[in-house]
């Protein structure tokens, strides 16, 4: 998949999970302060969509981040490490670690939650391509539910049916929350 068609499907994730966290966690604070707390989650699911591919040469998130990229993604195989189930236990793992360390603050479990819906929203998509995912890393069985080619006319057409799906689960939430 393409870099927009994660960040869509990360953002889709994001809003799907978003009743969970908010009734369970941002509820109690004022109409100002959710909003950032919102805007922080949103935003680290749009980061975490994008995380996964550090270990392709050339994409966007190892362009920003070459001295990860260096020393990780140029050690791993793309769809490996990244697209299985060990990396989110590694990230809800570290993400753990930094909410002992802050104090379970708000702010940090908005970003953490973020990361790792982000992530997720990244693996099944690409479990919809054609190359699949090393989903049981390191056992090297790449796992594909469907076929689709990234960059096809197919991926680009699930891109704008995302579009759709965004601004339709925007206007349910806040018509939700309002």
């Amino acid at each position: 998949m393409t870099k927009e068609t994660h960040i869509k499907g990360g953002y889709i994730f994001a809003l799907l999970a978003l009743p969970f966290i908010y009734n369970d966690y941002l509820l109690q604070y004022n109409l100002y302060y959710r909003v950032i707390l919102l805007l922080i989650y949103i935003y680290f699911s749009y980061f975490g969509s994008l995380i996964p591919d550090i270990d392709m040469r050339g994409s966007y998130i190892s362009k920003r981040f070459p001295t990860i990229h260096k020393k990780i993604g140029k050690k791993l195989r793309h769809r490996s490490l990244t697209h299985s189930l060990i990396f989110i236990l590694i990230l809800s793992f570290l993400g753990e670690l930094l909410l002992q360390y802050s104090d379970n603050n708000i702010v940090f479990f908005c970003l953490v939650s973020g990361i790792i819906v982000g992530v997720f929203s990244h693996i099944c998509l690409d479990l919809i391509t054609k190359e699949g995912v090393e989903l049981f890393y390191p056992i090297t069985i790449n796992l594909s539910i469907l076929s689709i080619k990234t960059s096809s006319k197919l991926e680009k057409s699930i891109c704008k049916i995302l579009n759709f799906i965004i601004i339709f689960l925007l206007g349910y939430r806040f018509y939700l929350f309002v």
